[in-house]
């Protein structure tokens, strides 16, 4: 039987913590000499596991959230990502999930009850407010809306039942990015939890856990499989007790991902550094042409050193990644979706973080409860791929007259 985190090969394991992020991510989640010599961790297929006898069930029955005990709780392939994303999160351990909102909806269903209080960014990923709202408040669970760029906001909303301050940062539409060290400390004070959406940064360019974050939740749909064909992901955390709770709100919800889509992750995690810079240059390439642009009203990307939120992008990032925004200065609903359907590269989709580039127009208004969107125009959020920078710049700037 395979036991999850207790593999035996300390020297690899001591190997991979000293080495840098670049080597890390090749070797992370990989005992080849534990599968034949196999350089990548196998694809298990399974339901049923068996036990050689009583006592090994019993064993298994006790310790069954860290090793192969039943489909739904994980097989070799599982592990080998959960495991490999713990490294490269500086975390103590990951669950895999079969989304990226389903990793939201866990870690948020795992510590909320009737009663209880929950802060989350007013600028946060759409379905994070409409779960909040839909199902949240069905369950009896009270939730307020907190302005991200202002930490009063929070100060003011957080109460004796508050326990959890939800982050996106930055927010995948506008961008703001948070004072995160601020909030950290008041929510240790209170003893409250904290947990962060950090899709667009991924581990690479920014550290939740490290920063002292309680839970760090990875779309792994987007960058970290990058090829826009899995739906995946991933939480990590700083501590057992929390990886217990998690655990079994995730297997009692009956969620699991699949051993192939662990796998496509895995196969992501080695070129993820690889691709991010493509995407982080090609991306910052075409933001500083969009904001030289006298067409072009205002660009939303936190590494640009005009953008009001560029302080706090240098105190906690590392780099920037391919997503960000803009608004031209017309105005016309009708002149911008007939430039848009004349792009030949860029194409209408949702998500984000594949090989491939992607446009969608955004009303940010609609969504606001309590940080005002007061930015006139529609916003077009755009997806850097991994094209030629040359191609891509050519294709905006034909369709939208540039």
């Amino acid at each position: 039987m395979m036991v999850h985190g207790q593999n035996g090969e300390l020297e690899r394991i001591v190997r991979v913590k000293k080495v840098k992020k670049n080597t890390k991510l090749t070797l992370a989640g990989r005992k080849p000499f534990e599968n034949y010599g196999i350089v990548n961790p196998p694809v298990y297929r399974t339901s049923t596991v068996l036990f050689e006898n009583t006592k090994e069930l019993g064993k298994a029955i006790k310790n069954r959230f860290n090793r192969t005990y039943y489909g739904r709780y994980g097989t070799p392939t599982t592990f080998a990502l959960e495991e490999g994303i713990a490294e490269i999160e500086n975390g103590h351990k990951t669950i895999a999930t079969s989304s990226g909102m389903s990793s939201i909806s866990i870690s948020l269903l795992s510590f909320l009850s009737k009663n209880d209080h929950c802060l989350i960014s007013d600028c946060t990923y759409y379905p994070t407010k409409k779960f909040a709202v839909k199902m949240l408040l069905k369950f009896g669970v009270n939730v307020d809306f907190y302005d991200p760029k202002n930490i009063n906001s929070i100060k003011n909303k957080i109460n004796k039942k508050t326990k959890i301050i939800f982050m996106e940062s930055p927010s995948s539409l506008t961008f703001e990015i948070e004072d995160m060290s601020a909030i950290i400390k008041i929510a240790k004070k209170k003893k409250i939890l904290t947990i962060i959406d950090n899709s667009w940064a991924t581990p690479l360019y920014f550290s939740p856990i490290r920063q002292g974050i309680d839970i760090s939740i990875l779309a792994a749909t987007k960058y970290i499989s990058g090829h826009a064909d899995n739906m995946l992901g991933l939480i990590t955390v700083k501590n057992e007790k929390l990886f217990l709770q998690i655990k079994d709100t995730a297997v009692n919800l009956g969620d699991c991902p699949g051993p192939q889509e662990c796998y496509l992750g895995l196969r992501g995690l080695r070129t993820l550094s690889a691709r991010l810079e493509r995407h982080r240059s090609n991306a910052l390439k075409i933001a500083r042409l969009l904001e030289n642009n006298n067409k072009v009203l205002k660009v939303f990307h936190p590494a640009l050193p005009n953008n009001d939120n560029y302080t706090l992008w240098c105190k906690y990032f590392s780099g920037s990644t391919g997503l960000f925004s803009f608004i031209l200065k017309e105005q016309s609903k009708n002149v911008i979706y007939k430039m848009i359907d004349k792009l030949k590269l860029f194409k209408l989709g949702f998500s984000w973080g594949g090989y491939e580039s992607l446009i969608l127009p955004v009303f940010p208004k609609n969504e606001r409860k309590i940080a005002k969107w007061k930015e006139k125009g529609i916003l077009l959020r755009i997806h850097i791929g991994l094209e030629d920078v040359d191609d891509l710049t050519k294709d905006l700037f034909q369709a939208f007259k540039l």
